[in-house]
């Protein structure tokens, strides 16, 4: 065969496989889904196989522990309970948020600057978080840096640096953030639903405080603070990583052996949650309606949680392919998108979820919403509907597991929620156990009554 006759060949092959992947891209580029993507992939139903060990210490100290030697890398997570702002004093609102911050800027031996410099120079990241009602840390740091990173997180949560520069400036900032939600249209949405689902309860407070608030603290309070709320009878602790048992039991010794043992903490009222608000909006000139509604939800460990959260993925859950964006999203062009989540809160489990319009679609949308919500009462979902978030259930739940620092998380919340320690063997049983009379029983159940609605820019 000639040259030019190889060439013009190769050419028409060439050609012919460039047209075969046009056609392959368009025919199937309407199915491309993540839900495929898994089902293809070798973590499709698998069993999680790291087991978790529960490490008591003689001194009352426990955790929850995996043990990883994938990679040289330790995840350390930890939360003190009853220390998040919920339960900071009325005239100190936004204390336990300063001293997450403060603790950042060094402790013990540690002044801010050789403190902020072993943490780059040994690629250890810590952080600290306050929620409403826990306080909590987390640390990744590689394993030949164990000793350097049990010594900084010993030193900030048993002696900390408050000084008076840092404070005042720390403070600033703190006021600059509440500022600046106060003038955020979102934040302020959110921050009017926590403070009217919650009425007057700690819970419903801005959980930076108030300006009022940040402005009084004093070093002293950031002291008594710590005193207060670091201690060894309200830790719960996981780890995860390339550590043995006993080097687990050596660095937490290192870390949490100076901690008090017992403490006067403090107890929460009961919330009483408003789930029957009237409709209402806050005022304000913007060129769109913002909303949040609001449901009764499922806790954790009621019966109802796993249907419930099927439900939930199918009306406003799981992104686009909802049935409340094809709805008002794809077919009706009346929003960027519409979104809910089931919040399992102890006390107050919620379904709540939020959209924005432009004001003259706001009715429009608000009725597609409650049409959708009163189908789903009365109809339920259909078998199809519920088989696709089942096996996306199975099929997903081990990619959530893609470092150390989530399944070190992941320990965490198992123990906070009380799911047991063998937990991650058996959630796939649970849900492949989810029958489909049981979500049809959750959404009549659930999407009985309307959800209360609260706007911002919906003036007339």
């Amino acid at each position: 065969m000639s040259g030019k006759r190889i060439l013009t060949t190769l050419n028409i092959f060439f050609m012919a496989l460039f047209m075969l992947a046009l056609f392959v891209f368009f025919s199937s580029k309407t199915e491309i889904s993540a839900e495929k993507i898994i089902a293809r992939s070798a973590q499709k139903q698998k069993t999680f196989g790291g087991r978790p060990v529960e490490i008591r210490l003689e001194n009352g100290i426990k955790a929850w522990f995996l043990e990883d030697h994938d990679a040289p890398l330790v995840a350390l997570n930890f939360y003190f309970d009853g220390a998040g702002f919920a339960f900071d004093d009325n005239d100190k609102q936004g204390l336990a948020v300063l001293v997450s911050d403060m603790l950042l800027r060094g402790g013990g031996n540690f002044d801010e600057e050789s403190f902020q410099n072993l943490l780059e120079t040994n690629a250890i990241k810590m952080t600290f978080h306050a929620s409403d009602e826990i306080f909590e840390g987390a640390m990744t740091f590689p394993k030949i840096h164990l000793n350097v990173a049990a010594d900084l997180l010993n030193a900030v949560l048993t002696k900390p640096t408050i000084d008076e520069k840092n404070l005042e400036t720390l403070k600033t900032q703190q006021i600059a953030s509440i500022e600046m939600q106060n003038e955020n249209p979102e934040s302020v949405l959110r921050n009017e639903f926590r403070k009217r689902f919650f009425e007057n309860h700690a819970k419903g407070r801005l959980s930076i405080g108030t300006k009022e608030g940040v402005s009084g603290l004093s070093k002293k309070d950031l002291e008594a603070f710590v005193q207060k709320n670091f201690r060894k009878d309200n830790l719960v602790i996981a780890i995860a990583g390339d550590m043995t048992e006993n080097e687990v039991k050596s660095f937490l010794n290192e870390v949490f052996l100076n901690l008090p043992d017992v403490g006067v903490g403090t107890a929460l009222e009961p919330s009483k949650p408003r789930y029957n608000m009237k409709e209402e909006n806050i005022e304000r000139k913007m060129p769109q309606v913002i909303s949040i509604f609001v449901a009764k939800g499922a806790e954790r460990l009621d019966s109802d949680f796993y249907p419930l959260y099927i439900v939930n993925e199918i009306f406003g859950g799981s992104g686009l392919s909802s049935r409340l964006n094809i709805r008002a999203r794809e077919k009706e062009g009346l929003t960027y998108g519409a979104y809910t989540s089931l919040n399992s809160e102890k006390g107050a489990p919620r379904l709540v979820g939020s959209f924005s319009a432009s004001k003259e679609n706001y009715e429009k949308m608000k009725s597609i919403l409650l049409d959708e919500w009163h189908k789903m009462g009365r109809e339920g979902v259909q078998q199809a509907e519920f088989e696709r978030i089942q096996n996306s259930m199975l099929n997903s739940f081990n990619l959530r597991f893609d470092s150390l620092a989530n399944i070190s998380r992941q320990l965490l919340y198992m123990q906070k929620e009380h799911l047991g320690i063998d937990f991650l063997q058996k959630r796939n049983e649970y849900v492949s156990k989810i029958s489909f009379d049981a979500v049809n029983h959750a959404a009549k159940k659930y999407f009985a009554d309307e959800p209360s609605i609260l706007t911002i820019g919906h003036n007339n």
